[in-house]
């Protein structure tokens, strides 16, 4: 089994990207085409990481739409239309081209018939010491579902540590290149919100996957990521720029943020997605760059424009 840790998620993401391309498991063949499936891996990050945002060079990770979808997720919304706006293709995985089956807030928050999100900060204030808080985003009607979008990360299990929130994120199947990372920086604001709400600090972020996995499509990519970066360029990287702290994002109106009243928000949020906003209606210049908040938060958005810029020459 892959097992990797560390103290900062670029350089454990780094790591897994490092091992995939070095794996000599054999290709596969899969619902999306050919595969290679590296099996079951464990990854943890643990918590002095307060950014998780990956900052590797050519990964164009894009990371306004990975707080949207940490929006989205908390808002319980199942809709199509906030993601769609980022990613203009998302549609393929609607079922009726208006909302999205598999959406973890939506399970969350509704599709149980329970708030599941409420229901653990209820009992995790109340019984510390539970070793039952587990949150379910699969349902027995998933399995032999026909639809384009079921839910890969499958459970959330919760526990206090040392008066800290641990996480562990049980995931059935998970892309490492298009999935993994999304997957952490939603989730680890998950944990900083549950966390504020019941007044532990946050513990460490672990992810299981019982299939870990990136596609033949993506190899060239992956191996020019594993060749542009190493783990002593990316510290530099995150030494070289103010840090933030992404758990903030967590006290934003959420709702502001699924309708786009990005200039209700604050600082550096405001100016990220204002710069956005600026890009879907003008296109890639100048003033678009600018808008950018000077810090690493802005330095992964300037990593986004920089490989759609390159991609367009």
């Amino acid at each position: 089994m892959i097992t990797v840790d560390g103290s900062n998620f670029s350089i454990v993401y780094y790591k897994l990207l490092h091992l995939a391309t070095n794996s000599e498991e054999g290709i596969t063949s899969s619902r999306n085409g050919l595969v290679k499936d590296l099996g079951t891996a464990f990854f943890e990050i643990s918590p002095q990481d307060e950014f998780r945002i990956p900052i590797l060079r050519g990964r164009a990770f894009n990371p306004f739409f990975a707080l949207t979808e940490f929006s989205w997720l908390i808002e319980g919304s199942n809709m199509l239309e906030p993601l769609n706006y980022f990613i203009r293709n998302y549609f393929q995985y609607s079922d009726d081209g208006e909302t999205l089956n598999g959406a973890y807030g939506h399970r969350l928050r509704k599709f149980h018939g329970v708030d599941q999100i409420d229901k653990a900060i209820e009992n995790l204030t109340k019984y510390s010491d539970t070793r039952r808080v587990v949150l379910s985003m699969w349902s027995a009607s998933d399995l032999g579902s026909l639809s384009k979008d079921i839910p890969c990360n499958i459970s959330i299990m919760l526990k206090v540590r040392d008066d800290s929130l641990d996480m562990t994120v049980v995931n059935r199947s998970n892309d490492l290149y298009l999935g993994v990372p999304y997957n952490v920086v939603v989730f680890y604001l998950l944990q900083c919100f549950l966390a504020s709400k019941t007044g532990f600090k946050v513990g460490k972020q672990k992810h299981f996957t019982d299939s870990l996995h990136l596609y033949t499509k993506h190899f060239d990519k992956v191996q020019r990521i594993v060749d542009e970066n190493n783990i002593s360029s990316i510290k530099d990287t995150i030494n070289k720029y103010d840090k933030v702290k992404t758990s903030t994002f967590i006290n934003v109106d959420h709702q502001e943020v699924l309708d786009r009243n990005y200039e209700s928000l604050a600082p550096p949020y405001k100016d990220l997605f204002v710069s956005y906003q600026k890009f879907k209606e003008v296109g890639l210049n100048e003033e678009v760059m600018n808008l950018l908040p000077k810090n690493l938060l802005g330095h992964s958005g300037y990593l986004w424009y920089s490989h759609f810029s390159n991609s367009k020459s």
